[in-house]
């Protein structure tokens, strides 16, 4: 007997199918079939929920960043680590995200077509991580662990300089991520007068 699911669950499905293929293979080789196949469910079954595999792009886009969200804020809000160690947590993630994670989504996402949904994927995030950001540095500052007048300003800054290095270099062939990272944390040690041990100075 066909199991019958709860809409918002077979939904919920088929947007983590999608986001698979799209991760796996990209987007121009990802297609409705693949996606039903791989979920073993009728197209149909897809139409009632999608009217196009871009419909459910947008959709798998969403819910990767409310992913995205969700991982962010845990690490940021960790009472039990420092909030120095906390922001290196959250910069080592995002780093490990461009290393092993969705290159075909990734690369779909920053071409020309997806442009705009990728500009408010990254607000999104951005807008959610900015209260965050600021309680963060306002507790470092406390400990003496930051220097910075006023935590708000320098959230705005420190996830502008973020977003602006993520749109420059997130697709660049060849990179050599660490090296970046390490010029990453003598861009933050400044901003924020401190220091992140353990790491090599450059």
């Amino acid at each position: 007997m066909r199991q019958v699911k709860k809409p918002e669950i077979r939904k919920a499905e088929i947007v983590d199918a999608a986001l698979r293929s799209f991760a796996e293979h990209g987007y121009d080789q990802t297609t409705v079939e693949s996606i039903t196949t791989a979920l073993g469910v009728a197209k149909g079954c897809f139409y009632h929920h999608f009217t196009s595999k871009e419909h459910v792009f947008t959709e798998a886009v969403a819910a990767l960043a409310d992913r995205l969200c969700a991982t962010y804020l845990e690490l940021l809000q960790d009472d039990s680590a420092t909030p120095r160690d906390r922001l290196l947590a959250y910069i080592d993630h995002g780093y490990a995200l461009t290393e092993h994670t969705a290159p075909g989504l990734f690369t779909a996402l920053h071409g020309d077509r997806f442009r705009d949904m990728h500009h408010r994927v990254v607000e999104q995030v951005a807008r959610t991580l900015r209260p965050v950001l600021r309680t963060l540095l306002a507790e470092g500052s406390a400990l003496g662990e930051f220097r910075v007048r006023t935590p708000e300003f320098t959230a705005v800054a420190l996830l502008g300089a973020l977003r602006e290095l993520h749109e420059v270099y997130a697709d660049r062939p060849g990179l050599d991520l660490a090296a970046h990272r390490d010029e990453l944390l003598d861009l933050l040690e400044r901003m924020l007068g401190t220091e992140f041990p353990g790491r090599r100075k450059i």
